[in-house]
């Protein structure tokens, strides 16, 4: 047997002596997106050695991760606002304008674009 909850929560606005109280029902999932705002680095030359990324940002859970080029990569969380990522010297063999992502909760971020330029 299956059961379904629904959570209700009730805001009471203006509890102060003399206001009249209107409870108000919240609506939505409550999570918000994540974000990314930079990397660091932003560039790198091809055929770099193995590096971290941090990516700076907001909304990152415990289950975050970072993907590079549509693949995840192996990330520590450091704080809701900043991930570390491990950058392999696979990741680096090809030039180009890489998209980076982060994945929690079950949102993906906005992508940001790192250069692996031509040395």
């Amino acid at each position: 047997m299956r059961f379904a909850f629904i959570l209700v929560v009730l805001v009471v606005a203006g509890c102060g002596a003399g206001n009249n109280a209107h409870p108000t029902m919240l609506t939505g999932s409550g999570v918000s997106s994540p974000a990314l705002t930079t990397l660091t680095p932003n560039n790198a030359p091809v055929d770099s050695p193995t590096f971290t990324l941090t990516i700076n940002g907001s909304n990152f859970g415990l289950d975050a991760t970072v993907f590079w080029n549509g693949a995840p990569a192996k990330t520590i969380l450091v704080t809701s606002n900043q991930l570390m990522a491990q950058i392999t010297d696979t990741d680096m063999q090809m030039t180009g304008m890489i998209p980076v992502f982060v994945r929690t909760g079950g949102q993906n971020s906005n992508t940001v674009r790192f250069d692996v330029s031509i040395q």
